[in-house]
């Protein structure tokens, strides 16, 4: 299977967006731009979908037939270490980042505080239960989720190899629908056993449910590199049209008068537990992008979110660093009539990343070919 470039052009778009919406929340600000950053089509929004393409992205590329299940195995453990790695990087400058602002920011630590508590207080505690990845200061959730499903990835491979996909499926979906019941709130009491000087921040986003999103993106990337998957239908693509219109419509205000509003919608679809109508409506337009881009492949293909969406790894990670680095200046600024130019200006700094991530690849590149000369 080629690669996608309108794939990277969406992956792209959902890192602008996720930075865009993560430098507003840092700093406590509001933007009007956010009713077309958030979750403008409907309940969900980009981190669901970019899960989503990772994992289908993913299913795709490790399921190859010139790929054995030991090589399976061996890439995506590699991949899995990769990830922490940059995850722990990532730790360790905004730690490095507190204690500056700790001595020369003083008035900056209560907003730092806010996203990542018990760092000053608890330093050493604070790192390890973070680098163990029990302890998952804000935006620092979403590298954990990979970790374990890239570790999880071999085994999906090798049943679906085996002809256990539809098993699979129905294990991810009854996981999901008794997550409620089964999140990480659970473990609480074991960790505060080892962890019992300051209180834990769990992940926001609950893996028992959104294991779901990668389970069945890597099913079907699975099923498109084999070319075993037979989806379009005339009626089903009338189907989805029905409902992600009738989402759409809802979720901007068309039946108020019937008593359903976002707040009710959201009941059904909501993010950390992802609610039957969140899984619903990404499905719908996972759907409908799929017709679109099957009909027209370059239609949703621009280069500059492409060029960022191919190092996403290193670009999230960049990311995740720029929104701790700029919370007290977007925080003093946050009532200024330039609040959000700022954001978009800081937002930028994503092709920066990219193109420091190809310069490496580059360089990287050489110094292969030099050694094999």
């Amino acid at each position: 299977m080629k690669r996608i470039a309108a794939l990277d052009s969406i992956r792209g778009l959902l890192l602008l967006l996720m930075t865009i919406n993560h430098l507003i929340w840092v700093s406590g600000g509001y933007s009007i731009i956010q009713n077309v950053t958030l979750q403008p089509l409907g309940q969900f929004g980009a981190a669901e979908c970019f899960v989503f393409i990772s994992g289908l992205l993913a299913g795709v590329i490790y399921s190859r037939d010139s790929l054995t299940n030991q090589q399976v195995t061996t890439k995506a453990f590699h991949r899995a270490f990769s990830i922490y790695r940059y995850h722990v990087s990532c730790l360790l400058v905004v730690f490095v980042w507190f204690f500056i602002a700790s001595q020369l920011l003083p008035s900056a630590l209560p907003i730092l505080q806010q996203s990542a508590h018990n760092v000053i207080d608890s330093p050493i505690e604070t790192l390890l239960a973070s680098a163990v990845l029990v302890n998952q200061p804000s935006y620092f959730d979403i590298l954990p989720l990979y970790i374990v499903f890239m570790l999880l990835l071999p085994f999906l491979v090798i049943g679906y190899r085996k002809g256990l996909g539809w098993l699979i499926i129905s294990i991810s979906i009854g996981i999901w629908f008794f997550s409620s019941t089964i999140n990480a709130t659970v473990l609480q009491p074991l960790f505060d056993i080892v962890f019992s000087n300051f209180k834990l921040q769990l992940s926001y986003f609950n893996i028992f449910a959104w294991q779901l999103l990668f389970v069945s993106s890597s099913l079907l990337g699975f099923m498109l590199q084999n070319k075993t998957l037979h989806w379009r239908h005339p009626v089903l693509t009338v189907l989805t049209v029905i409902i992600a219109v009738g989402i759409f419509a809802a979720h901007h205000g068309a039946f108020v008068s019937y008593g359903i509003n976002r707040w009710v919608l959201y009941s059904y679809a909501d993010k950390p537990e992802l609610g039957w109508l969140r899984t619903l409506n990404i499905a719908v337009w996972v759907y409908l992008i799929a017709v679109i881009i099957q009909r027209n492949p370059s239609v949703l293909h621009i280069k500059a979110l492409s060029y960022i969406g191919r190092h996403s790894l290193r670009v999230f990670s960049w990311q995740i660093v720029v929104v701790y680095l700029s919370a007290p200046l977007l925080h003093n600024l946050r009532l200024e009539p330039y609040y959000i130019v700022v954001v978009i200006v800081i937002s930028t700094s994503l092709w920066f990343a990219a193109w420091l991530s190809e310069k490496n690849g580059q360089i990287r590149l050489k110094f292969s070919i030099g050694l094999a000369m």
